[in-house]
C-alpha cells in the first residue's frame, strides 16, 4: 500500500523531496504493472487486465485533475488530501497561490498608500487614458478643476475643463513646457498644469495653484514698470542739467571732471530704466510673437553696420548670413534681442579680437550664432546669465556700461518666438550665443522669390 506524502506549502520544495516522490510513483506503477503481468499469465488475459489497469490508473489521475480544478474554482474549501505526486501537485499549488494572494496584499497595501498620499496633496492629480478619458482622480481636482468624483470618470478631460488652451495643450505631444491657466472654477484662481506621460497609455495630469505666485510676480512687474517710469522724468531733467553745465564755458574747470562723471552715470541709468521698460513690455504681452514675415538677412546687415560704426575697427565681424531664411515673429523685438548679442560680443572682446555672426538654417529650423574670441565666462556661470543685473565681472560691467538687462531680454524675446538661447564658452576661448527657432517659425524663400537688393 503506498504511503501518501506531505510537501511544506512554504518555500520551494528540495530537489531530493522531488526525486523521492518521483521514485515512489514510478516505483508504485512499476508494481501494479507487475501484477497485472502476472495476473493477466496466469489467468490468460493479459491484454484485458493491462486496459483494466490503465482504465484504473487513468481514471484516478482524472479524478484527482477534477478536485484540483474544483478546489481552484473555490480556493475557500478546505485543501484536498491525495496520495502519491497528487499530494505534491495539491501541496505545491496551493504554495503559488498563497504566495500569490500575500503578494496581491502587499501591492494592494501599496496602491492604498499611494491613493491616500495623492488624495492629500493640495495639487489636483488626474489620471487619464490615452484617448484623454478620466482613470482616476484626487479629492483636490474638485476643488481646482471642478471635476466631480465618481460622476466625471470615463470622461473626456476637454468636454469637463473647456478651456481651447488646455485642449490645445492636452492635444500636443509635447509636455516640456507646463501650461499656466485660469481655473474653471474661479478665473481668480491661476493654475500651473503639467502633464506627464507615462506607461504605455497614461498620462498623469498635475494642476497645482500657483495664484499666490502669480500675485506677487505682477507686483514685481508692476513695481518695476511704475518705478522706472516715474525715474524717466527726473532722469532727464538731471541729464539735460548736467550736459548744460558741462557745456557752459562759465562752469569752473574743477568741477568739469566731477560732473562728466555724474553725466556718465546718469547715462547709464537712462539705459537701465529703457532695458527695464522694454523688458516690462515684453513680459506684458500675451501668448507668443507675432507671425510677421521678417527678413533676418536684411536686419543682421543694419546691426553689423550699426556695430561696425560704433567699434570703429577695434574689431574684425565676419558674417554668414544665409538670406533665404526668414523668421515669423515680431521685428522691433528681434532686433534687440539680436543686436544685444552682437553688441556684447564686442564689448567682452579684447581689442584686435573677432566676431563672427552666422544665420544658418538647419534640419529642425535655424540658428543664429553670434561668436567671438574674447575672454570667455567660467562653467557655473552660465545658467546665471539670463538673470536680470548678473554680472559676472562687475567692475568691467560698469566700465563697458552695461545694465545687466541684456540677456535677460534676449531669453524674453526668444521665449515669445518658441526660439531658446543656448552658450558655450570656455574662459580665455570666447562664447558662442546660440538663438535656436523651431521650424514652425522659419520660412525658406527660393532663389526665384528673393527680392532684388537696390
Amino acid at each position: 500500500m503506498s504511503r501518501p506524502f506531505t510537501v511544506p506549502v512554504t518555500g520551494s520544495p528540495p530537489s531530493n523531496s522531488v526525486k523521492r516522490i518521483w521514485y515512489f510513483e514510478l516505483r508504485r506503477v512499476a508494481i501494479g504493472l507487475a501484477v497485472l503481468l502476472g495476473a493477466g499469465f496466469v489467468f490468460g488475459h493479459l491484454q484485458m487486465f493491462l486496459l483494466a489497469g490503465a482504465i484504473a490508473y487513468l481514471s484516478w489521475q482524472l479524478f484527482n485533475l477534477f478536485r484540483l480544478h474544483r478546489w481552484l474554482e473555490s480556493p475557500k474549501d478546505e485543501l484536498p488530501h491525495a496520495r502519491g505526486i497528487w499530494s505534491s501537485v495539491f501541496a505545491n499549488v496551493y504554495r503559488i497561490k498563497l504566495r500569490d494572494s500575500r503578494r496581491r496584499q502587499r501591492l494592494r497595501k501599496v496602491v492604498a498608500d499611494l491613493r491616500q498620499a495623492a488624495a492629500a496633496t493640495p495639487d489636483a492629480a488626474v489620471i487619464l487614458r490615452d484617448d484623454g478619458e478620466i482613470a482616476w482622480m484626487n479629492s483636490s481636482s474638485s476643488r481646482l478643476l471642478g471635476l466631480r468624483y465618481p460622476q466625471d470618470l470615463n470622461h473626456l478631460a476637454v468636454n469637463l475643463i473647456r478651456d481651447p488652451k488646455f485642449a490645445s495643450y492636452l492635444g500636443g505631444e509635447a509636455y516640456r513646457e507646463p501650461l499656466q491657466m485660469n481655473s474653471p472654477v474661479d478665473e481668480s484662481i491661476k493654475l500651473l498644469v503639467r502633464v506627464v506621460p507615462y506607461g504605455a497609455d497614461r498620462r498623469l495630469m498635475l494642476a497645482r495653484d500657483v495664484t499666490r505666485l502669480h500675485r506677487l510676480e505682477q507686483m514685481r512687474k508692476d513695481f518695476v514698470a511704475n518705478v522706472s517710469h516715474e525715474l524717466r522724468s527726473p532722469l532727464t531733467v538731471i541729464v539735460g542739467y548736467l550736459e548744460n553745465l558741462t557745456d557752459d564755458d562759465s562752469t569752473p574747470d574743477e568741477l568739469r571732471r566731477p560732473l562728466q562723471q555724474m553725466a556718465r552715470q546718469a547715462d547709464r541709468m537712462c539705459l537701465i530704466v529703457e532695458d527695464l521698460l522694454r523688458l516690462s513690455r515684453i513680459e506684458d504681452q500675451p501668448g507668443g510673437a507675432p507671425r510677421d514675415e521678417i527678413a533676418v538677412a536684411e536686419m543682421l546687415e543694419r546691426i553689423h553696420g550699426d556695430a561696425a560704426k560704433l567699434d570703429q575697427g577695434k574689431h574684425e565681424i565676419h558674417s554668414n548670413i544665409d538670406r533665404l531664411v526668414r523668421v515669423l515673429g515680431e521685428y522691433n523685438e528681434l532686433y534687440s534681442a539680436f543686436s544685444n548679442l552682437v553688441f556684447n560680443a564686442l564689448q567682452y572682446t579684447p581689442q584686435g579680437g573677432e566676431v563672427f555672426i552666422h544665420w544658418i538654417k538647419t534640419a529642425d529650423g535655424a540658428r543664429l550664432e553670434v561668436r567671438d574670441t574674447g575672454i570667455g565666462i567660467e562653467p557655473h556661470h552660465i545658467p546665471r546669465l539670463t538673470e536680470r543685473f548678473y554680472r559676472i565681472d562687475k567692475a568691467r560691467s560698469r566700465e563697458v556700461g552695461g545694465t545687466g538687462l541684456g540677456l535677460a531680454i534676449v531669453k524674453h524675446v526668444l521665449l515669445r518666438h518658441d526660439a531658446f538661447l543656448k552658450v558655450d564658452s570656455k574662459p580665455g576661448e570666447g562664447s558662442n550665443f546660440q538663438c535656436i527657432f523651431p521650424s514652425s517659425r522659419i520660412v525658406a524663400l527660393e532663389d526665384s522669390n528673393l527680392p532684388e537688393r537696390a
